[in-house]
Parts: structure tokens; sequence; C-alpha cells
């Protein structure tokens, strides 16, 4: 008599097969908590095979020198700079891995209509192992600048054609994390004397009438400006200096402005415009004035 077998099946179960799967989706379970273990340690412990693994504070070191290249590549007597103090923002690496990213920025406030010229200006003059390039969209008046400089630190912007200020941000990407990242610049020197002069007029213009005399004019010498510096790649260092100019005055106009000077940028925002070698940058930040003077390269 031919074998009899339960409904649905074309030859008996077989013996055993039910804890014995069981016990390979545990061992299987298992190992994968093992791999994922080795691989976190691994990721945690070993040393960096790529560029992306190296730590924050290695690629720092790249990006002091990239921001060195970017401001003396856009130095020019038509243009008027700014330097960004270094930011760190915390990232995420991995799901279960925070990191950090620091990126600086300089800022080119240039006339309507040569933000195209500007860039490929910057282009021109930072070195050829950078392959930066500019990529232009929408007929021409969407510009996306962007270099690398090595190490996977990299220099971008996005700007329109018309526009006044050019970001152009160096960044180290999404690294490893280290407790004790220094973000000290190289000395800055001594602030120039414009500094003094345009905050001295700007705090004049806002004083009321009532309060014009010489002892109640509040005196902008003595007053300690946040610095900020990068080593040039030829030598010397260019630093901005930035100082408060008390509360801003709705619809002041430029204040300071050397007579026959021309701002490159001028709004209900603020203005910019050269000063011999210097730049010079006021704003309306929260209600209150702040200038910023940004020499050119310089030693000592």
């Amino acid at each position: 008599m031919a074998a009899v077998t339960g409904p649905g099946y074309g030859y008996p179960p077989p013996e055993g097969s039910g804890p014995r799967r069981r016990w390979l989706w545990a061992a299987v379970g298992v190992w994968g908590v093992v791999l994922i273990g080795i691989g976190f340690w691994s990721v945690r412990n070993d040393p960096p095979t790529v560029p992306e693994q190296r730590d924050v504070g290695q690629a720092v070191a790249v990006l002091r020198v990239a921001s060195g290249a970017v401001v003396a590549a856009a130095q020019d007597e038509r243009w008027v700079l700014s330097l960004g103090a270094l930011q760190v923002e915390k990232c995420a690496i991995t799901p279960v891995w925070d990191g950090q990213e620091v990126s600086r920025e300089v800022g080119l406030y240039v006339p309507e209509g040569d933000a195209r010229t500007a860039l490929d200006t910057v282009v021109k003059g930072l070195p050829a192992d950078y392959r930066a390039g500019v990529v232009t969209g929408r007929g021409g008046t969407r510009l996306t600048f962007f270099a690398d400089a090595g190490e996977q630190v990299g220099i971008e912007s996005e700007a329109n054609s018309a526009d006044h200020l050019l970001t152009l941000r160096v960044f180290t990407g999404c690294r490893p994390a280290v407790g004790d990242l220094d973000l000290t610049d190289p000395p800055a020197g001594a602030a120039p004397a414009v500094l003094d002069s345009t905050v001295a007029a700007i705090t004049a213009a806002g004083t009321t009438p009532a309060s014009t005399s010489p002892a109640a004019t509040p005196s902008a010498e003595g007053v300690a400006a946040e610095a900020r510096a990068v080593a040039c790649p030829g030598g010397g260092t260019m630093s901005t200096f930035v100082r408060d100019a008390g509360p801003a005055v709705p619809e002041s106009g430029p204040k300071g402005v050397p007579e026959g000077t021309v701002p490159v940028w001028s709004d209900a925002g603020g203005w910019a415009y050269r000063s011999g070698s210097e730049s010079v940058v006021v704003t309306a930040d929260r209600d209150r004035f702040r200038v910023s003077v940004t020499t050119a390269c310089r030693a000592g």
C-alpha cells in the first residue's frame, strides 16, 4: 500500500523541521549582531582609509589653507571682502554616530552685474589642483561655484547674476568629532584706523541734537573689536575686525564714507566700500549697526 500523506503534502514533512529552522534563524540573528558590533568598533577605532574618515581636527588644517587661498584669489580693488568666523555644527555621520562640520564664509560684495566676473576671477586665482569652476543655469542668471581643496574639503557658492553679495563657503563636511578642537585664528594684528573713524562717524550721526556736546558723544577709540584672521598663501595674514556702532537709524544712508567714494553696495540693510586697500562693510544687525573692516594680506 502506498504511504499516506497529510493534505497538501506530496511528501511527509521532515522530522524535527520546526525546532531546527528556529535554531537556524536564531544563529543568523546572532551573527548579524556580531557583524554590526565589529563594524561599529572598526569605524570607531581603525585608522582612516579615506579622507571622509579623518577627524574634523585634521580637516580644519586643510580648511585654514583653503580659506587663505580664497581671500587671496578674491582680493581686487573693485570689490569688498569680509571674513566670517569659524563655525562648528553637529551632524550625523550614521544614524548612531554623531560628528562635526566646520565651515568659514568669505563675503564678497560686488557692483550689480559683476557677480560672474568676480567668481571667474576667484576661479583663476585659486590653485589649479582645486579644479574650481562656475556653472550657469536659468539662462545664465543662476551661478554655482565649486572647488575641491583636497582631503574632501570643499568651497561652494550659489548666487544670482545680479546679486551684490557672494558668499563663498569653505567646509569640511561631516567628520568624526574631537573634544579639543582648536579654532584659534592666527594673530590678526592691529585694527586699521578706518575702523575707529567709521564707528565714530556712525555713532555721531545717531546722536540726538540735545546730546551732541563732546562729552555726550560716544567715543569709538579704545573699544575692543572682534578679530578674525587667515594666513595668506604668499605670507602674512588677512584680518577682519568687527565692532558695534550703536542703534541702527532707519533710512540713515551711508555714513563715514570718504568724499568721492562710491559704495559697491548700498541699501536699507547697510553699505560697503573700499578705503584704499581695506574693505569696509556696515550692516544693520538686530537694529544695531555693525562695522567690519578687512585688511589686505599684510605682515604682522
